[in-house]
């Protein structure tokens, strides 16, 4: 799907065959480890250079560059994949504009930011450390990607995946201008850069001249990676807040690693599971037991980690995680019958298959490959599902272990109240 273009020890750049779309699509990231100590650095400069560059000083000027350039869609973000926290500049434009023009446009807001004699200016950092403030703030208002959250942390304890890419409100007051600034300066001379360009062939050769612009060697100490420990017995933990209905989640380690075969036999596990509404938990939970308003699993990117969620009365908190325990019990103990193995796979195939016909997810599905340094294209990663055997499932299942039961429920409510 991918082929790797031009290599240096920091900067790769990568192309995605794009000719059949119409537009082109640009990716550039830093590659950081989830730390807790920089975590909010990192979300913060994301927030920081939307305000501006050199070429272009202040937000209304970025929309115009955009604007001419038959309105390109831009952004810089934070993104989370396993334990990288990434430093996302993205750009999609229509393949009319200029492949230079678009390259100009990427390196002002990613290595020409706008600064004053003492770094980053404080009214800006100030603006923008509220605003993110604001929005970790909301964090809690989404209860069901609030929950899934807050599972992670209790199942990843001791490893950096617990680590919120999105940043900590509790850390704002300590950065200023100039720590931002030199904390950015170490990450556009150390950070491993990666650069994605779907597009027509004859543009790649263009994107070489990142590799002059970040080139360098060693990553700094606070740019590597960190010794992990990982709790070892499952914890159980209940939070409470305003809220109608419960969300009970459960984390299971199934020791799947990514880019292994024993990854695609976690993606079919998931899909018998609680990953399609024909699986064992929709069916047997919620629509013959009535335990549940909705019922899904899911895995994580790049890891081996497989969720629960599901929406229920409190009440029911305990019959729920009896019954998603035993029916993952039973998909152990049980030979999966092949009828029901090939659905599975068949219907993630299908699901897996339309990645080839969207830029976004070409990019996304690209970017977790040279992260996991899995397999080199969409056909490897399919034949490995269809590889699965039934066996392998149920290994899996059987060897699956709990790592967390985590409850977000409502305070209770006595009948009289309020009158």
């Amino acid at each position: 799907m991918y082929s790797l273009e031009r290599n240096t020890p920091r900067c790769r750049i990568f192309w995605l065959d794009g000719k059949k779309f119409k537009t082109n699509l640009f990716l550039l990231f830093f590659e950081l480890p989830l730390r807790r100590e920089t975590a909010t650095k990192t979300a913060l400069l994301a927030e920081v250079l939307r305000e501006g560059s050199k070429a272009y000083p202040d937000a209304r000027r970025i929309a115009t560059a955009a604007e001419e350039m038959y309105g390109a869609l831009w952004d810089i973000s934070i993104v989370k994949k396993g334990e990288k926290q990434l430093l996302v500049f993205s750009l999609e434009t229509a393949k009319a504009v200029d492949t230079e023009e678009s390259i100009g446009f990427l390196k002002a807001l990613s290595s020409e930011p706008l600064v004053d004699h003492l770094g980053f200016p404080e009214a800006v950092v100030n603006r923008r450390k509220e605003i993110m403030a604001r929005k970790l703030a909301a964090l809690k208002d989404d209860k069901q990607d609030y929950a899934r959250r807050r599972c992670l942390q209790e199942a990843a304890k001791g490893t950096p995946l617990e680590i919120s890419a999105d940043g900590y409100e509790e850390d704002l007051d300590e950065i200023d201008g100039k720590t931002l600034y030199d904390y950015y300066c170490k990450i556009v001379e150390h950070a491993p850069v990666k650069i994605f360009f779907c597009g027509d062939e004859g543009e790649k050769r263009k994107l070489t001249v990142f590799r002059k612009i970040f080139q360098g060697g060693e990553p700094l100490e606070s740019l590597r990676e960190v010794e992990q420990s990982t709790r070892q017995e499952p914890v159980f933990v209940r939070e409470n807040t305003p809220m109608e209905q419960a969300r009970l989640l459960l984390a299971f380690d199934t020791k799947a690693e990514w880019g292994k075969r024993s990854y695609g036999t976690m993606l079919v596990l998931n899909q018998l599971f609680g990953g399609d509404p024909d699986s064992l938990l929709f069916q047997n939970l919620r629509e013959r037991d009535g335990l549940c308003y909705d019922i899904k699993s899911f895995s994580y990117p790049l890891t081996g980690l497989l969720f629960v969620q599901t929406g229920i009365n409190v009440q029911d908190a305990k019959k729920s995680a009896k019954g998603i325990l035993h029916e993952l019990e039973k998909l152990g103990q049980d030979v999966v019958e092949e009828k029901k193995l090939e659905q599975a796979k068949t219907a993630l195939l299908r699901q897996y298959r339309t990645i080839a016909d969207q830029p976004w997810a070409m990019a996304d599905f690209s970017v977790e490959q040279v992260l996991g340094e899995g397999e080199r294209g969409l056909e490897p990663f399919l034949r490995r599902i269809r590889n699965v055997t039934a066996e392998e499932v149920s290994r899996m299942a059987n060897k699956a272990v709990l790592k967390a039961i985590y409850l977000l429920s409502g305070q209770e409510v006595a009948k009289d109240e309020g009158k």
